[in-house]
Formats: structure tokens, C-alpha cells, sequence
């Protein structure tokens, strides 16, 4: 049975009896104080004569003010440990907030280009760690193809907004209406993720959802793209020269070196056929005049132009 409430915008009639009725229904989430702390970041503020300051929701435990908690992850998945300054809630300050309730925190020694949106600031208890890729079981609401191995889409996933690729799936494709386990990978940088989170996969006209089943690569390593970079850096490095290099042009000895009476016979061929390169080539009569007024004459020269070591 649904209550029906009689209620009037421009008197305000009945509207105390319908705050009541609310404040009396009982929350859908239970949010257990004695967990350790998680804050979700929504939004993120530099506030003259305060510094950076974050809002979001707090999803679980008990913070208070002064208290230290961890905030991240950055781009390499590590995490930066802070000290809260002051708690708003609602345009007042407040000394602490508890699960569910939205608030507002002034941190200590922090600049706002290091937070994004999608981080969070939890306990230390908690250990946390940044995943790179993880497992979900998503149902395809709606998709115009197909979607296959390789496919990029953006997932929303609490504050987290980021586009991952498909890595891998129980299946070939995947059509409107069929579900499935799915490989994700994030492209930019690690989140922080929990099993049973649920998700939103979207692109497009490209719609999908599902939950959080495996976290995978929970280490703080790089991003795989910046591993080719390092490998081709390392190849591009020369190695010593070798004696050929050292010795000049090829065919001729390096010097300190004394051919044997083969390498001497194939030697002389090579010098003559240098010489033999070095003559000056005949240039062709183009039928002009040159500014003497005289014809190009092409003088044929038959010296043999002696290099170093002899023709």
C-alpha cells in the first residue's frame, strides 16, 4: 500500500506531514560506521585563502577532522597520504560525516592539478590498491553491430569515467540483449575498483551494464604503452666500429694491416678499377655558346689521376 499525500506548492499545505513521512522511511543502503573509511571524489574547488578543496560522497565509515587518510590513485596507481583541514556539509562546518552523507573537505599540502575526478580518499587500514584491468559480466542493452575484441568504450563505474578496451570475452560477439563475461583495460590510468561494483558501458548509441566480478593487475606498475618507447631507445644504440670501418673505403687495408698474395692480386684489380672510375667522363655538346661567344669544346682527357697509393 502507497500513501497518498495532499500537498500545495503556494500555501504549503501538508508539506510537513510528507518531510515526516520521509524522515521515518527506513534507507535502502545500511553503511556500517565501524568499516574503515572510503570517500568517492566528485568535484574538486581552489578556494582563495583555503587552498584545494574536494566534495563527493562518503560511501562507508567515520571521518573526522585531522584525520589522515590516503588519497589516489595517480597515474602510476600510487597513493598520497593526506591530512583533512576542515569538514562542510550543507554551507557549515562540521567535525566529522558518516556513510552516505555528501561533504566537503579542505586538504593540507596539496595542489588541485593532482586530483581528478574518480579518485578517492580512504582509510589506511584498508591497504588500497589501483587495477588496471578487471572482469565484468555486462548485458548488452542495445548495440547497432556487433561488439567484438578490441572495442573501446567508456565506462562510468561510481565517479570513475574513463574509456577501456575489450581485451577478451567468453564469447566471438557480442549482439543487443546477450550478456557475457567481458576483459576490460583501462587506457589512461589505473582506478580503484571493488568486486560487486557495479558498472555502465556505453558509446554512442551503444548501451551495456553489468558487475564487477575479478580485479586484475592490481600492482603499481606503468602503462604498457610506455615499454616500446624504452626497448627502441635501446636499439638505436651503435655499437663499436668495426675494422673495415676504421680502415677507409672498401678494398683498401686498414692501416697497420699487410695483405697476403691473394687479398695483393684482388687488391691491384680493385686499384685499377678505382683509377679507372676516377677519369673525368667527356661532357655532351649541348650547341650552345657561352658568353665568349665560342662553342663548348669537350677536351678529352686520357690522365689517369694517381691516387694515393698509386695507379
Amino acid at each position: 500500500m502507497c500513501p497518498i499525500f495532499q500537498i500545495s506548492n503556494v500555501t504549503g499545505e501538508n508539506l510537513d506531514l510528507l518531510k515526516m513521512f520521509l524522515n521515518l522511511l527506513s534507507p535502502r543502503t545500511s553503511y556500517k560506521e565501524e568499516e574503515p573509511a572510503e570517500f568517492q571524489i566528485d568535484d574538486t574547488y581552489s578556494v582563495p585563502g583555503v587552498g584545494t578543496v574536494v566534495s563527493g560522497t562518503t560511501l562507508r565509515g567515520l571521518i573526522k577532522l585531522n584525520d589522515t587518510l590516503l588519497l589516489g590513485p595517480d597515474p602510476l596507481g600510487n597513493f598520497l597520504s593526506i591530512a583533512v583541514k576542515s569538514i562542510h556539509r550543507k554551507r557549515m562546518p562540521v567535525k566529522e560525516v558518516r556513510g552516505g552523507q555528501t561533504a566537503s573537505f579542505a586538504l593540507k599540502k596539496i595542489k588541485r592539478s593532482s586530483i581528478r575526478k574518480g579518485m578517492v580518499m580512504v582509510s589506511p587500514r584498508l591497504n588500497p590498491q589501483a587495477s588496471w584491468e578487471f572482469e565484468a559480466e555486462i548485458l548488452v542493452l542495445h548495440h547497432p553491430t556487433t561488439i567484438s575484441p578490441r572495442y573501446q568504450a567508456m565506462v562510468h563505474c561510481g565517479s570513475i569515467r574513463q574509456t577501456a578496451t575489450i581485451l577478451s570475452m567468453d564469447k566471438d560477439c557480442l549482439r543487443t540483449g546477450d550478456k557475457a563475461t567481458v576483459h576490460f583495460r583501462f587506457i589512461k590510468t589505473p582506478e580503484y575498483l571493488h568486486i560487486d561494483q557495479r558498472l555502465v558501458f556505453r558509446e554512442g548509441r551503444t548501451k551495456a551494464v553489468g558487475t564487477i566480478t575479478k580485479l586484475l593487475q592490481t600492482t603499481n606498475n606503468s602503462p604498457m604503452n610506455s615499454k616500446p618507447q624504452q626497448i627502441k631507445m635501446q636499439s638505436t644504440k651503435k655499437g663499436p666500429p668495426s675494422k673495415r670501418e676504421e680502415g677507409g673505403p672498401p678494398g683498401v687495408p686498414a692501416a697497420g694491416v699487410t695483405p697476403t698474395g691473394d687479398e695483393a692480386s684482388s687488391l691491384g684489380t680493385t686499384q685499377a678499377a678505382t683509377c679507372s672510375s676516377l677519369q673525368p667522363q667527356p661532357k655532351p655538346s649541348s650547341g650552345g655558346r657561352r658568353r665568349g661567344g665560342q662553342r663548348h669544346k669537350v677536351k678529352s682527357q686520357g690522365a689517369c689521376v694517381t691516387p694515393a697509393s698509386g695507379c
